[in-house]
């Protein structure tokens, strides 16, 4: 008997045990669950979620400029050039923006002389252009073509007439009633003294209210050509007379043509070298007008042209008609594509251009 109850006694302490043990850990949990309801901590996993920040991307659409066929974002591809008056006299060289112009026209004026009509993308960065010089009617004519902003310093009796006669429709910054548009540096003598530049371009467009003109699409352009497809022309001769004599040098390497006078690289005032990747030669004709030797010089109908591009020699027929841009026609009468980049139009009333000049390597 005392055996049975020691063994009962046994088991009911165990039995008290395992309940102490059971209230403990109850209390436990529920003393952990009171804590979290309380403090909230229960609802860690259902908190309202921050949304992903999420990047906006926007796709940049890229079309070909109109002045030279770079690819640019779209809606800069139909800004209205800046043409720019720069004169090519010894004493004016070196010459500064020339390198810089996306588009540029040479043709002779009196005495022998040729000028530039530099044209520059209106996104064009250039902080100095010049030595700027008087206009001549066929310039105007060219710049109006393009609709652009045209800066010059006064100009001949009959290219003065033609721009007052253009009235509103012309958007022209002469430096006779426009000089704070221009600067006098006095490191040269007048009249090969003046100058402007981008950021002052960009001033007199937009205080004369210029800024909504558009350029119409003139050319239109292809990507670059493969090594393969260069050619072994290397050297363009353009005899315009004395220190106005152009050659220019194919670079295989850049797929440029290099501009040459007085049998050196023609470089900008800032040192860099005049280069394009196209070089096209339009013959006209012109006849003398006045006593000071200007010409009258024919920018309408048609006429003979070469063009050069990739080391290659391509016969043209240039056709323009009044109001009009330069357009270059292939002998079977298709449109002539220009390479991506600059373009050189090389004026002149001389047939030997187009006589077999080029010199092979």
């Amino acid at each position: 008997m005392s055996s049975f109850f020691d063994k009962f006694l046994g088991k009911l302490k165990q039995s008290q045990s395992a309940l102490l043990i059971g209230a403990f850990v109850l209390l436990a949990v529920s003393a952990a669950i009171f804590y979290l309801i309380f403090t909230g901590k229960t609802r860690a996993n259902v908190q309202p979620s921050t949304p992903p920040v999420v990047e906006a991307t926007s796709t940049v659409v890229l079309v070909p400029r109109r002045l030279d066929g770079v690819l640019v974002p779209e809606g800069q591809d139909t800004y209205a050039p800046r043409a720019v008056m720069v004169e090519n006299h010894p004493a004016a060289r070196p010459l500064s923006g020339v390198a810089k112009a996306n588009v540029v026209i040479e043709s002779p004026v009196e005495g022998g002389i040729t000028r530039f009509l530099l044209l520059f993308d209106a996104t064009t960065t250039a902080d100095e252009v010049g030595p700027v010089r008087s206009a001549r009617p066929y310039f105007v004519d060219w710049a109006r073509s393009w609709n652009a902003n045209y800066f010059h310093v006064g100009g001949s009796p009959e290219a003065l007439d033609k721009i007052r006669g253009l009235g509103t429709t012309f958007d022209n910054i002469d430096e006779m009633t426009n000089g704070r548009y221009y600067w006098r540096s006095t490191d040269r003598l007048a009249p090969h003294n003046a100058y402007t530049s981008s950021t002052l371009m960009t001033q007199a467009i937009s205080e004369k209210n210029f800024s909504n003109a558009t350029m119409p699409i003139v050319w239109h352009f292809q990507d670059v050509a493969t090594s393969t497809k260069q050619g072994s022309i290397s050297t363009i001769k353009i005899l315009y007379g004395g220190s106005y004599n152009v050659t220019w040098k194919f670079d295989k390497d850049l797929n440029v043509y290099t501009r040459y006078q007085t049998g050196q690289p023609q470089l900008d005032k800032d040192g860099t070298a005049v280069q394009s990747e196209n070089v096209i030669v339009i013959k006209t004709d012109a006849q003398v007008v006045d006593s000071e030797g200007r010409l009258k010089l024919r920018t309408v109908g048609s006429g003979d042209a070469v063009a050069y591009r990739d080391g290659n020699k391509y016969p043209l027929r240039w056709t323009r008609a009044n109001g009009e841009t330069l357009k270059f026609e292939s002998t079977d009468g298709t449109e002539y594509s220009l390479d991506r980049g600059r373009t050189w139009i090389e004026v002149t009333t001389d047939d030997r251009v187009f006589a077999g000049l080029e010199a092979k390597p």
